[in-house]
């Protein structure tokens, strides 16, 4: 597991280092049984703006192998008081949120390239969790409702495996230490939302062997 690295709220184009996070304990939420559908959200192709915005976040990211572009995804959370944090990308140092200040997340975006098949859904306070949603590389999804806070969501993929985690309400890092196609980050059925999420894929010789 990587040590990711504190980032400030930011603009979108931003991506400052200012410190250290703890590794994620391995730690998973149970996964909702029957979860009611609330699937509020937009679909929309890259923009040459939003093009920008990923491959600054993505500036210094490990090199491919034998010149092949890696998978990645890119993420944006929206907080309630502190309004939209930093972009982050799976092939680099960060997450995206603030860590312990208290500032629910109620909204997120997902921009996806590279070639990978990535699929989430939300779990939102007070209404339940969202439909799946598949995410075509070249696009990016934002995942609201209507202000309710985050408390978990759902990371799946059919070509790779991922490692994650969420800073909960209250109690900190959660996440996996594993390479996990398929999981939970946050917390359901426990009142607490999340602040703070960071995801990480395999690159160079682990992206051309599928791992």
């Amino acid at each position: 597991m990587r040590f990711r690295a504190l980032t400030a709220v930011a603009a979108l184009t931003a991506l400052t280092v200012l410190g250290a996070v703890p590794t994620a304990q391995a730690a998973e939420p149970a996964e909702p049984s029957a979860p009611a559908t609330t699937a509020e959200g937009k679909l929309r192709k890259l923009t040459p703006e939003m093009a920008d915005a990923v491959n600054a976040a993505r500036a210094g990211a490990a090199d491919s192998v034998a010149g092949v572009t890696p998978h990645f995804v890119c993420f944006r959370a929206h907080l309630r008081n502190a309004g939209w944090s930093n972009t982050v990308c799976s092939d680099g140092p960060g997450f995206t949120g603030l860590e312990g200040k208290n500032d629910p997340i109620d909204a997120v975006r997902f921009t996806v390239g590279g070639g990978f098949d990535f699929r989430a859904q939300v779990h939102f306070a007070n209404t339940g969790t969202t439909s799946e949603i598949h995410v075509p590389s070249g696009s990016e999804y934002e995942f609201f409702n209507n202000g309710n806070a985050i408390e978990a969501i759902h990371l799946r993929s059919l070509n790779h495996a991922m490692k994650a985690a969420a800073h909960v309400q209250n109690v900190g890092w959660k996440g996996t230490n594993t390479w996990e196609r398929d999981q939970w980050i946050g917390s359901i059925g426990e009142a607490r939302w999340m602040e703070a999420f960071w995801i990480d894929l395999p690159t160079g010789l682990e992206t051309l062997t599928g791992q």
